[in-house]
């Protein structure tokens, strides 16, 4: 696995500050566990919120996990006064959401200029195994300059 520097040094003050904004992962009790240069590990416990009718994690819950796993893993490697824009993502559901909680991981694997492209595993723990369940890829745009920070005070206010 590669290993990456942080261009900012407050990168994961900056990182967990832009994922505390996310109305949704609040909804979804979501908590960044870990946050390193190129890589941000998220936990969440599954509640009836996040189910379908199945009783399985509804796929936009599960969808929703990886797009902001591997977006926040881009954004670790920005620069201070930089954010991160999705450009496009794909999974591979590969079994059913069934646990008590899922632990997401996002790595990046090619960090540029402009594009950032990242992996994507999402594990589900039942009774305390862990169970890989999806994986996939996604591509984020950095915008220079943009902080998210001033975008979302904007946009809300």
């Amino acid at each position: 696995m590669a290993v990456f520097e942080a261009r900012d040094a407050g990168f994961e003050a900056r990182v967990r500050d832009s994922f505390s904004r996310g109305a949704i992962l609040k909804v979804l009790e979501t908590e960044m566990a870990r946050c390193e240069p190129g890589f941000v590990e998220l936990r969440q416990p599954v509640t009836p919120v996040a189910l379908q009718h199945h009783g399985y994690v509804h796929g936009g819950v599960i969808s929703t996990l990886m797009d902001i796993v591997g977006g926040h893993a881009a954004q670790t490697l920005m620069g201070a006064e930089d954010s991160v824009l999705t450009v496009e993502f794909k999974i591979n559901m590969l079994a059913p959401g069934d646990g008590e909680t899922l632990r997401a991981e996002g790595h990046v694997v090619r960090p540029g200029k402009r594009i950032t492209v990242c992996r994507m595993d999402l594990y589900a723990v039942k009774d305390g195994i862990e169970s890989l369940i999806c994986i996939g890829q996604g591509t984020y745009m950095r915008m220079a300059g943009v902080s998210d920070a001033k975008m979302f005070a904007e946009r809300t206010h």
